[in-house]
């Protein structure tokens, strides 16, 4: 596989949201989630989401002792950042070609500074979109359903300019 990208939770909840979970293994990655984020209250998925994602390729990566010392290192350096922010930032370090997909500031500022790769959702959509991976009809509907709900946190004009690619 050509890359990894380590999802944190919100990315996961908006993909979902957007119905583009059963899309998402369909990128040339290896799909990778640390397993306290997989176990994370916040993801109330379904056992037959986690199925398809597990018969699609998804990896679940146990972070070893060692890692976790080193996550619980940054969460002390930079106590805004949750546990679960903090084991996203290791586990993506730990893979050569890792990228960190997430939608929160924070945690993007943080995993720049440490020089990782980051990109939020609409990477992940224009990659399916350039690559020719799902219905485009697919991706509008994703991508307006996010510029209609609040608690995703995408700027609208950056949706907009994908929609515009879409027509």
């Amino acid at each position: 596989m050509a890359r990894v990208i380590i999802n944190d939770a919100s990315c996961l909840i908006d993909l979902r949201k957007g119905r583009l979970l059963h899309v998402l293994c369909r990128l040339p990655v290896e799909v990778v989630v640390p397993l306290p984020i997989r176990e994370s209250e916040l993801l109330d998925f379904t056992p037959q989401e986690w199925a398809m994602l597990d018969g699609d390729g998804l990896v679940t990566y146990d972070v070893p002792p060692d890692e976790v010392g080193e996550a619980f290192a940054i969460k002390r350096e930079h106590g805004r950042l949750s546990a679960n922010d903090c084991f996203c930032i290791v586990t993506t370090n730990h893979f050569d070609d890792g990228i960190l997909l997430t939608g929160d500031r924070l945690l993007t500022r943080v995993a720049r500074e440490r020089a990782l790769q980051v990109h939020g959702i609409l990477w992940v959509t224009e990659q399916l979109r350039l690559l020719d991976l799902c219905e485009n009809e697919l991706l509008r509907t994703a991508l307006t359903f996010w510029r209609a709900d609040k608690s995703v946190f995408v700027p609208n004009r950056l949706i907009d300019a994908q929609l515009q690619h879409l027509k």
